[in-house]
């Protein structure tokens, strides 16, 4: 093979990974790849090397060094140029981990491509987890896409702020960007006012949102579920339509009417977290289980440190209190003083209490160390640590009254050491250490919306 690829091919390559690359783009890469033989032969090594560093890579950019002397002979670039390369793209993809999947089958097939298949409009990001719900791709969807899983979890987000979380064995289909079919698989969505409306379709009725989080659970065999966990839908079968509240719950099928039924969130437990933008938890912390939101705030655990949402799409019209505002440990690298962020106008926040609650009473004499974290799918703006800022923020971001006589966490134990609360460098990632005993732990993560 000749020498490595030019610097045209490279970057039309990049943007087809990033899923940047526009018809004019797609086009002019398979009109270079049709023309030159050896070039095509090249492009189909250089994705399938690009895709498989980028899932053993992920988080490890080194990895593209310790890797560059195989891949130079393979791919018959140099040896440095290369491990750039990929290490310039890990970087970029760092939060998607996009994989490329479809665009190498594509490119690797080209002699019997002669064109790009036309797509529908562009709607909706779609991210995918894996079994450690950990994301391990993205990529775009298009008006008509069917989407057809055998199991595992991914999300929709589309473009008019609406997020659905489903979990398989589903298919579902995107009809437009505020409408989707679904024939089998678990759903929760939320919506925000740019996206009310949004429709979910199943054999058995149809979903509308009025503002609200809602789940869907559908079978292959046309039987569904549909329940509120907060705000409004409206559910039409044939002449018939119901309108359901929080808490509220009703089946249905094919040859079905529709009934009330016992509301019971539990089989959502996987879609709710990822719904609300949970992405990860480790160790003692981990999500409160699905359910309306003034219930979940008071949910005792003596074994876990439970992420309970709050409010979602908060303006930012006042200002915010945390100890927290930038990435560190407290105590530690921040201070501990309470810090004021001024209010941005057009920005939303969105916010999550980490909360230790034992069940019933507790000596006082009684300590456990609970150590964990969560890492979120955007970047948290600060953390109210102790009683002053958390009581502050509670009349725009609490969902229920909380009666405790003490609030936040101890920067100083008499018996034990502080509790830690660390922000990671990415701003995603909040770790905590707590010596809890009989009262509460709790801190507020305030998060930055798209």
């Amino acid at each position: 093979m000749s020498e490595k690829l030019p610097s045209e091919t490279i970057d039309l390559i990049e943007r087809l990974l990033e899923g940047t690359l526009d018809n004019i783009g797609h086009e002019r890469l398979m009109e270079m790849a049709r023309q030159d033989a050896e070039l095509r032969q090249r492009i189909a090594a250089h994705l399938e090397i690009s895709t498989a560093l980028d899932l053993l890579a992920r988080d490890d950019a080194g990895f593209a060094e310790r890797t560059a002397a195989h891949v130079m002979r393979i791919a018959n670039e140099g040896e440095f140029a290369f491990a750039d390369g990929v290490k310039r793209k890990i970087i970029r993809l760092r939060v998607v981990k996009a994989l490329a999947a479809a665009a190498v089958v594509a490119l690797a097939a080209l002699p019997f491509l002669p064109k790009r298949a036309v797509e529908g409009e562009r709607v909706a990001l779609l991210l995918r987890m894996n079994k450690d719900n950990n994301v391990i791709s993205s990529r775009p969807v298009h008006v008509g896409a069917v989407i057809d899983e055998p199991g595992g979890l991914y999300r929709l987000d589309f473009h008019n702020g609406a997020i659905v979380a489903i979990e398989g064995p589903s298919k579902v289909k995107v009809v437009s960007g505020m409408e989707i079919e679904m024939n089998a698989g678990r759903l929760n969505g939320w919506c925000p006012e740019t996206a009310h409306g949004f429709r979910v379709k199943t054999a058995a009725a149809e979903l509308t949102d009025l503002g609200t989080s809602f789940g869907v659970h559908t079978t292959a065999d046309g039987k569904s579920e549909f329940m509120v966990l907060d705000g409004l839908v409206e559910v039409r079968k044939g002449d018939e339509t119901l309108r359901l509240a929080q808490g509220d719950a009703i089946k249905s099928g094919v040859n079905q009417k529709m009934q009330a039924v016992d509301f019971d969130p539990s089989v959502f437990k996987n879609t709710w977290a990822f719904a609300n933008g949970i992405l990860s938890t480790r160790g003692a912390v981990t999500p409160v289980g699905p359910d309306v939101a003034e219930k979940m705030v008071h949910v005792e655990s003596n074994e876990h440190v439970l992420v309970i949402p709050e409010r979602r799409g908060v303006p930012f019209n006042r200002e915010v209190r945390a100890e927290i505002i930038r990435p560190g440990s407290l105590p530690g690298s921040l201070n501990g003083d309470v810090k004021s962020i001024p209010p941005v106008a057009g920005k939303h926040l969105s916010t999550f209490l980490l909360r230790y609650n034992p069940v019933g009473v507790i000596s006082e004499e009684s300590f456990v160390r609970f150590e964990g974290e969560v890492t979120f799918d955007r970047k948290v703006l600060a953390i109210a640590c102790k009683e002053e800022p958390l009581a502050h923020g509670d009349d725009v971001f609490a969902t229920a009254d909380w009666k405790s006589l003490y609030r936040g966490i101890e920067l100083s134990q008499r018996f034990n050491p502080p509790d830690v609360v660390t922000l990671s460098e990415d701003r995603r990632t909040v770790k905590v250490v707590f010596y809890a005993g009989a009262s509460t732990d709790d801190i507020r993560v305030i998060l930055e919306d798209p």
